[in-house]
């Protein structure tokens, strides 16, 4: 079949087929596949421009919604909910690793900075957001080798001091300090061992 007539609208090509079927293009997917007016495309040379022109959409959206880190699964599921198909996620996901637009093994040390140094969260509360994020438990692991033991012992300390010491003597009952150094995410273990050194 031949291309008819092509109309630029917005952003995209709108090319009009000599079966009456028209493309509506991005202009990278329009110079890739050498289109013009007059030229004959064959049906597989029609999927293969539908399936590009859905990679480029996809890549598109997903650079829109990286303006803040997002996960492989966060991106995953975006497409998802705008309906692109697996393929063209899978190879809109590739593209964005391959150019250093998603990396999951740094958005979890850089996201296990941030939570630990500005949020001040313990390990237990980090790995839980990350697993909600879709990171898998190794690539938590290997975010979380900086958090040392004595870092997380060091960060108790500090809250301890800071909100519930007063003159050596713990002001609030021990229970309801350790309840709250678990929700901020902090082993019990390293919780105890801080809190045995005062009285209440």
């Amino acid at each position: 079949m031949e291309i008819i007539k092509i109309k630029k609208e917005d952003d995209r090509y709108v090319l009009h087929l000599s079966n009456d079927d028209t493309l509506s293009l991005k202009e990278s997917v329009f110079v890739r596949h050498n289109l013009y007016k007059g030229k004959e495309i064959d049906e597989d040379q029609i999927v293969a421009i539908v399936f590009d022109s859905a990679r480029q959409d996809g890549i598109d959206l997903a650079l829109k919604k990286l303006t803040n880190r997002k996960t492989e699964s966060e991106i995953r599921t975006i497409l998802s909910s705008e309906d692109f198909d697996e393929e063209v996620t899978d190879e809109v996901v590739d593209y964005l690793s391959e150019y250093g637009f998603i990396d999951d093994e740094a958005y979890a040390l850089l996201f296990c900075r941030d939570k630990r140094n500005i949020n001040g969260y313990g390990p237990v509360k980090i790995a839980y957001i990350l697993r909600q994020k879709g990171i898998d438990d190794t690539t938590i692991a290997h975010g979380l080798e900086e958090y040392t033991t004595e870092i997380e012992i060091e960060m108790i300390e500090a809250i301890v001091e800071k909100k519930y010491l007063r003159d050596g003597i713990l002001v609030k009952e021990r229970e309801k300090i350790i309840r709250f150094l678990l929700s901020r995410g902090f082993h019990y273990n390293e919780i105890k061992e801080v809190l045995s050194r005062w009285k209440n």
